[in-house]
């Protein structure tokens, strides 16, 4: 087939190709184009366009003389693919609060977990989920009861350091009417009577005092649990899942943890790696919160550059996920309503617990102004959490040392941090 005919061939077809809504380019033996369309110019201005190449051979003869490259452009397919994901991420949240598509992640000692745990979830075993505070304990517990025999009953949960023991105690197994002043009449149903036939999350189970743990010991042994003020039992039928940041074999040695608990409670045990083993991560974490935190906080990011991922990854995290959570949050706040792209300068700012808008244009005088929220308790609020994240962070993780800075009592500190979730 000589020239001429390829030429031919091509003005036969090329009204069609010029219509076509691919890429398409002919190449001569030597890979020099002698044809292209107009999309596939278009295509090739677009440095971050995806492309997927395809040779197809139109005739015979373009075999022995080159070949017709067809480029399928897949970054539109990408992006419905994204906000496919993003809709999907939504309507977990209708259905159940969490289930194991909600912990994300690639880290093969992540994913060793999350199957460990599915098949676990299968099982009517005592669970306990070791990990640092803010790596996701509580989203494994209840990824675990979505995953269960159990998941059409309740999934109760409680943060057993967050009340004296005398409610805790209340709270967890009931009381009778008179039982003290001020209780309820009639009486009150305990979170064990209310989980019956599901799931009952033992939050923070190592902060729990010497007594409860006796009385926690008796309702796994027993299976029944007896109301404060009386004197007959309860029978019930609950799946317990406990977490702890803890280190319960060094709270056993010194006596301030039993071990007949421990032993109950440990049947199968999850550790979760913190968020610095697994820094390959941050990148899909950082999009899986933004999707989260967009509606939330009215705004429109569709994505995250390059540069901002780098330096979330240089971080240590000692506040895990939970602060990568208030970090990208705060970058979210300063950001404007019609922006779609979150930069280096915006984490870098975030990460430095600013309020103020970070100067993206280097020629740009315009004065930048504080994007705090309009409310005033959630702008005091706001400032609040970021002092006491810096505080923990300066001291990696260290609350005694962060409370000394903060100028506040310990217990204190604590209170604030269950109470903005830190």
């Amino acid at each position: 087939m000589s020239w001429n005919d390829i030429e031919e061939i091509i003005t036969e077809v090329k009204p069609i190709f010029d219509a076509a809504s691919d890429a398409i380019c002919i190449q001569n033996m030597q890979g020099e184009v002698v044809y292209s369309n107009p999309y596939y110019e278009k295509m090739i201005k677009r440095s971050n366009t995806e492309l997927v190449e395809d040779e197809q051979y139109i005739y015979k003869g373009t075999c022995k003389t080159g070949k017709i490259v067809i480029y399928h452009d897949i970054s539109e397919v990408n992006r419905l693919k994204r906000e496919l994901d993003r809709l999907n991420q939504k309507l977990r949240k209708v259905q159940v609060k969490y289930s194991f598509k909600d912990i994300i992640g690639k880290n093969k000692e992540l994913l060793k977990v999350i199957n460990t745990a599915k098949i676990a979830a299968m099982t009517p075993a005592t669970i306990m989920i070791r990990g640092e505070s803010g790596t996701g304990k509580e989203i494994f517990a209840n990824a675990i009861h979505n995953n269960s025999p159990r998941r059409t009953e309740k999934f109760i949960k409680i943060n057993c350091s967050s009340l004296p023991e005398e409610l805790l105690e209340s709270e967890l197994f009931g009381y009778k009417e008179g039982a003290f002043t001020g209780a309820r009449r009639g009486g009150k149903r305990g979170l064990f009577q209310e989980a019956d036939r599901g799931t009952l999350f033992l939050d923070e189970i190592g902060d729990i005092s010497s007594k409860m743990q006796v009385k926690l010991l008796r309702v796994l042994q027993e299976k029944e649990v007896m109301p404060v003020g009386s004197t007959e039992t309860i029978a019930v039928d609950v799946r317990i899942i406990c977490a702890t940041n803890k280190p319960l074999e060094e709270m056993i040695a010194e006596g301030s943890f039993r071990e007949d608990l421990y032993y109950r409670l440990n049947v199968f045990p999850l550790f979760i790696p913190p968020l610095r083993e697994r820094k390959e991560d941050i990148g899909l974490i950082a999009e899986y919160l933004l999707n989260q935190y967009n509606e939330f906080y009215n705004r429109k990011i569709s994505e995250i550059e390059p540069s901002a991922i780098d330096i979330l990854q240089q971080r240590a995290w000692y506040g895990n996920v939970r602060e990568l959570e208030n970090v990208l949050s705060r970058a979210l706040i300063n950001m404007d309503e019609n922006e779609v792209i979150m930069t280096a300068e915006d984490i870098d700012a975030a990460l430095r617990g600013e309020t103020i808008r970070p100067l993206k244009n280097a020629g740009q005088e315009k004065e930048v102004k504080p994007r705090l929220p309009m409310n005033l308790k959630e702008a005091v609020e706001l400032a609040e959490r970021q002092c006491i994240e810096d505080a923990i962070s300066r001291h990696n993780g260290d609350k005694n040392k962060a409370a000394v800075d903060l100028g506040i009592p310990l217990r204190t500190l604590y209170y604030r941090c269950r109470k903005l979730g830190i």
